[in-house]
């Protein structure tokens, strides 16, 4: 019987979630109120397992944690739970240059050459402003197949440094490129005379009072409170990098609340400095590119948005900030791959804005491995394969739409 009745299911389920339409919501309550019954809504349908923290006007009006941060051992998440931010640490990178410049330790336009005498002599037309704003021509090393367990910046470097061409010319296009800031951590750690980890710390986090925030490296640092992230069908996924400056911070949502609060003072570098972060980046052929150092830049209704997402493997992370209207958010998630982040975080903009939102459609498979885990073990092992693939992550050039 049960070999008929679930393909009947199966085939039910895809052809109504098919012309399902997202459910439109909008009714009276606070912000805090409606981001709850947002969230809320995406726990129990599968489709976000983390942890949120929204602000505005420098104070929280909503945090809290969904589900769990090990299901081995059955540890839920709290708010103090410590997620890999995957390329939202470039903005960490970002600001370690930031500091250096603002020192008059290092310049901008300090070519590549000036600190790696290993590269091709096209290193003397590659800058750290092209570093930091994806415009360098150097290769995104997963796309050269560096992407093993364990990886270190030294393998990335090895790597690189084969390359006998640029992917294009320095300043021609963007190219978002994980490589280049690989380097960037190199460079910080060269000028600085320090490992890259502990610059990062005397300088960034232990000032802004970042207590359960570091940088993960070879040395393996004990991590308070750390997450294991997993694959859209739920199990284990947590794959351990060692490279930095494009990756390697973890970090809780109220450290990265004081983090974001930090950007709207002095600390840990002047406004003056910090405005070049959230400038776009003019290209050779006068055309412009919407990423800055470690942000995304854009406009939306007139307002000035910044952000950046990240994605690798089992953890998919988020952060937002509207800098003319001071709110922000930040979602960490360590169920990757089954996390609709654009829906989420077009719902949470509509929120912040008192205007009405589209509650995140719950995929078919989604549907279907809840069902089938409900309904027996045994049913669920005999169709592994039913869960889609992999969401395309987010593209870190910051085209957002709602």
């Amino acid at each position: 019987m049960k070999r008929i009745i679930i393909p009947i299911f199966i085939c039910t389920l895809f052809i109504v979630s098919a012309i399902s339409q997202p459910k439109s919501i909008n009714k009276p309550g606070d912000k805090s109120t409606k981001i709850d019954e947002l969230m809320s809504y995406c726990h129990e349908n599968g489709l976000f397992n983390g942890t949120i923290l929204v602000s505005e006007k420098n104070k929280v009006i909503y945090k809290e944690a969904f589900g769990m941060a090990n299901k081995e051992k059955e540890q839920p998440l709290t708010i103090q739970s410590s997620f890999y931010l995957c390329s939202v640490s470039k903005q960490f990178t970002a600001m370690a240059i930031m500091i250096l410049k603002q020192k008059n330790k290092l310049s901008y336009d300090d070519k590549l050459s000036k600190y790696f005498v290993e590269f091709p002599s096209y290193a003397n037309d590659v800058t750290i402003r092209h570093l930091m704003t994806h415009t360098s021509g150097i290769p995104d090393h997963y796309r050269l197949g560096a992407y093993k367990k364990g990886l270190k910046n030294a393998d990335v470097f090895s790597l690189l440094i084969k390359q006998d061409t640029l992917d294009f010319a320095p300043g021609s296009k963007y190219s978002y490129s994980n490589g280049g800031y690989v380097l960037l951590a190199m460079i910080v750690e060269k000028v600085s005379k320090q490992p890259f980890h502990i610059f990062m710390k005397e300088n960034i986090f232990k000032p802004l009072g970042m207590k359960n925030t570091l940088v993960f490296d070879e040395s393996k640092p004990e991590i308070k409170n750390r997450v294991i992230g997993y694959n859209a069908s739920g199990n284990p996924d947590d794959y351990e990098l060692f490279t930095t400056g494009a990756g390697g911070v973890f970090s809780t949502v109220d450290d990265l609340f004081l983090w974001n609060q930090s950007l709207f003072t002095n600390k840990p570098i002047s406004q003056k400095t910090l405005a070049d972060a959230f400038k776009t980046t003019t290209l050779n052929d006068g055309s412009i590119s919407n990423y800055g150092f470690g942000w995304v830049i854009s406009d939306r209704n007139g307002k000035k948005i910044v952000r950046h997402s990240g994605s690798l493997v089992g953890f998919r992370t988020f952060i937002e900030r509207n800098i003319t209207d001071r709110y922000s958010w930040i979602l960490l998630t360590n169920s990757g791959d089954a996390v609709p982040m654009n829906e989420i975080n077009g719902a949470l903009d509509s929120i912040m804005n008192n205007a009405t939102y589209n509650l995140p459609k719950v995929p078919a498979s989604s549907k279907l491995h809840r069902h089938l885990k409900d309904s027996s073990h045994e049913v669920a092992e005999s169709f592994p394969n039913v869960v889609v693939p992999s969401e395309i992550p987010e593209s870190s050039t910051g085209k957002y739409s709602k």
